[in-house]
């Protein structure tokens, strides 16, 4: 017997909506199989707008902090692209989407960001940048 019959694989992790059990003669459970695993039909692009004004300290919790998030993505070709826009008083890319493609790159990459610094904290304006970010080579990626 089974109760919905979809799974899906994402990255490393299989997420499973229903399940499928082998029955005795009353109907009763007496062992589980594990549904057939589907590929994700959606993919993710993540641009990650990181304040790197002087209210911001110390520095190396942010590199960690990021360091950890991005380890827990499943980051390649056809999957997760992550890009990183700094900020303060100027909004710059540290990186685009696509440029790593495993997340052991991003996290080495994170890592290594240094702090731009400045006086001001300009976040509209670095969302408003990141709005409309370069992405892979060729196309473009909008929040929304």
């Amino acid at each position: 017997a089974c109760a919905p019959l979809w799974s899906q694989e994402c990255g490393t992790s299989v997420f499973s909506t229903g399940i499928c059990a082998r029955l005795d003669g009353d109907l009763r459970p007496v062992g589980t199989i594990a549904p057939t695993a589907q590929r994700c039909s959606t993919y993710m692009d993540i641009v990650i707008v990181l304040d790197g004004s002087n209210s911001i300290y110390p520095w190396y919790e942010v590199q960690n902090f990021l360091s950890n998030v991005l380890s827990k993505f499943f980051i390649g070709p056809g999957q997760i692209q992550v890009g990183v826009l700094q900020y303060g008083e100027r909004a710059v890319h540290e990186w685009v989407l696509g440029r790593y493609r495993t997340a052991e790159e991003v996290v080495e990459a994170a890592k290594n960001i240094s702090r731009q610094e400045g006086r001001e904290t300009r976040t509209a304006f670095a969302i408003h940048r990141a709005w409309w970010a370069p992405g892979a080579p060729g196309h473009w990626v909008g929040c929304g």
